[in-house]
């Protein structure tokens, strides 16, 4: 049996960035967020919304993020995450499956 393929980095940037929309900037639908915007430094994500992201990415992607790594290298933009999740997924944790909806 082989292992799924990793998720395409542009997948889940725009997964990141639905989530990030619908969770933080609700209100302001028309923020610019490209996979370089900075999400903690920009304001868009607070220390409260850190814990709510890393949640989501655990359970979307079926990762263990150790505290070590919740930093602004890793969760910092759009494409930080992509690269981040995609690192985890390749070195064999979690699921490369696309990610399954969370409720």
């Amino acid at each position: 049996m082989t292992a799924p393929a990793l998720p395409d980095r542009a997948a889940i940037v725009d997964a990141a960035r639905q989530w990030i929309r619908e969770n933080f900037l609700y209100m302001r639908p028309d923020w610019p967020l490209t996979e370089e915007t900075e999400l903690l430094r920009g304001g868009v994500v607070d220390s409260v919304g850190v814990v709510e992201l890393v949640g989501w990415l655990e359970t979307t992607w079926h990762l263990t993020i150790p505290e070590s790594e919740i930093t602004e290298a890793h969760l910092g933009t759009l494409g930080a995450i992509a690269d981040y999740v995609r690192e985890r997924l390749a070195s064999g944790e979690g699921s490369a499956a696309w990610p399954r909806q969370v409720a």
